[in-house]
C-alpha cells in the first residue's frame, strides 16, 4: 500500500524552525485531543514553536504540517540546553490523534481527566494495560487505519532520510538521557517520565518491529555489544571472530567472544516475557556448564513474547533439545526455542 500524504493543513513558517541538520530519529506521540485540525489550531495559537511534522488523523489520514527536514519543539525535555537542542533537531515527530490516557470513575471511563457526560469513553474503544502505567490503566485505543498509516509513514521516512531502523527494546520504559545520542525510532514516554505516549500497546511496537524491519536494541549496553548482537533486518551479526568449521558451527570461542555472546544473548532475553526469558537464560547457563561448553546465539526474540530464534555456535548440538525438554520448553527445534505460556 502506498503512503498518501495530505498537505492542506500547514503550520505557518513562524511556528516552526527551518531545516536544522541531518535527521537520525523518529519520535511517536499522541495528541490528547480531538482531530488533527484541532491540534494544528492549538499549535497555531500557542506561539511556543511547538509541533511535529506529521499528524495522523482518526481516519488514518497523514497530514504533513511542515517539511520534515525542519523542526519544532516536541519533547519538552529538562536536559542541558545543548543536548536538548541537538536532540530536538534530529528527530522527526509524528502525532497520532487520540484522547490519550483515560480515568475510571464508578465503572465508567473518561478522557482529559474530566468526569463529565461529554468526556465519557466507551470501554470498547479503550486499551486496558492491566495495571497502572504512568498513573493510568486505560487508554484511547488507536484506530487500525492510524496504525496502518504509522507503519507506512515510518517505513517511508526511514528510507527517505536514511534513519537507522532501530528501536529500544523496553518499549514502555524510561531511558531519559541514555537516549541522547540514540538514532532510530522512539516513543515520547522513553524520554519523559510524565508522558505515556504512544499508548503502552506491545502489539503496536511488535508490528512496527516486524513491518518496518526494526532491530530491537538496548541503548544502555555498550555500542559494540549491540552491534555484535543484532543487525538490521533482525538477523544475528557475527560476534567477535568466529570462523565456520564448515558444519554450521564455529571453532572454539575465546574469552572475548564468550563475553560478547553473553551480552548479546542477555539483550535478547530482556526483550522477551520475563518468565520466558528466565527459562531461556537457564537453558543457556546449563549448556555452558563446565564440561559441556555448548553455546547458542539468540536472535529475533518476540518482544514480550515466549519464543526466540537461535543459531548454534559451538559444542554438542543435541544438548539444546535434551536440556530444553528437560526444563519444560514447549518446543525446541534446530533454530527456535518456545516456552510454554502460563
Amino acid at each position: 500500500m502506498a503512503l498518501a500524504v495530505d498537505r492542506t493543513l500547514r503550520l505557518p513558517p513562524t511556528e516552526h524552525f527551518p531545516a536544522g541538520g541531518r535527521k537520525t530519529g523518529i519520535a511517536i506521540h499522541h495528541t490528547v485531543g480531538g482531530s488533527a485540525a484541532s491540534t494544528l489550531e492549538w499549535w497555531r495559537n500557542d506561539r511556543q514553536m511547538v509541533g511535529t511534522a506529521y499528524l495522523i488523523d482518526r481516519d488514518g489520514t497523514v497530514h504533513e504540517v511542515f517539511d520534515p527536514a525542519a523542526w519544532a519543539w516536541q519533547f519538552g525535555l529538562k536536559w542541558p540546553n545543548a543536548s536538548k537542542l541537538a536532540f530536538e533537531k534530529r528527530f522527526i515527530g509524528i502525532e497520532i490523534a487520540s484522547e490519550g490516557a483515560l480515568v475510571e470513575s464508578n465503572g465508567e471511563l473518561y478522557c482529559f481527566d474530566r468526569i463529565s457526560p461529554r468526556t465519557r469513553k466507551a470501554r470498547s474503544e479503550a486499551l486496558d494495560f492491566g495495571s497502572p502505567y504512568r498513573g493510568y490503566r486505560y487508554f484511547d485505543r488507536y484506530e487500525p487505519s492510524q496504525i496502518d498509516a504509522l507503519v507506512l509513514l515510518i517505513d517511508e521516512l526511514c528510507d527517505r532520510f536514511a534513519i537507522p531502523r532501530r528501536v529500544p527494546g523496553r518499549f514502555t520504559e524510561y531511558y531519559g538521557p541514555a537516549l541522547s545520542g540514540f538514532e532510530g525510532i522512539i516513543g515520547h514516554a522513553m524520554v519523559r517520565t510524565d508522558k505515556s505516549d504512544p499508548v503502552p500497546d506491545a502489539g503496536l511496537w511488535e508490528r512496527l518491529v516486524r513491518e518496518c524491519r526494526l532491530t530491537v536494541v538496548d541503548p544502555e549496553l555498550p555500542a559494540a555489544t549491540v552491534t555484535a548482537g543484532v543487525r538490521p533486518g533482525g538477523g544475528a551479526a557475527a560476534i567477535g571472530t568466529m570462523p565456520s568449521n564448515g558444519q554450521g558451527a564455529a571453532v572454539r570461542l575465546d574469552g572475548a567472544d564468550i563475553e560478547a555472546l553473553f551480552e548479546a544473548n542477555i539483550h535478547q532475553i530482556h526483550v522477551m516475557n520475563v518468565a520466558a526469558g528466565s527459562m531461556v537464560k537457564g537453558l543457556c547457563m546449563e549448556l555452558e556448564r563446565a564440561g559441556r561448553n555448548t553455546y547458542i546465539r539468540l536472535r529475533d526474540a518476540i518482544p514480550r513474547g515466549h519464543a526466540v530464534e537461535y543459531d548454534f555456535v559451538q559444542g554438542d548440538r543435541r544438548l539444546v533439545g535434551r536440556i530444553g525438554r528437560a526444563l519444560g520448553f514447549e518446543a525446541v527445534t534446530d533454530s527456535r526455542l518456545e516456552v510454554r505460556r502460563g
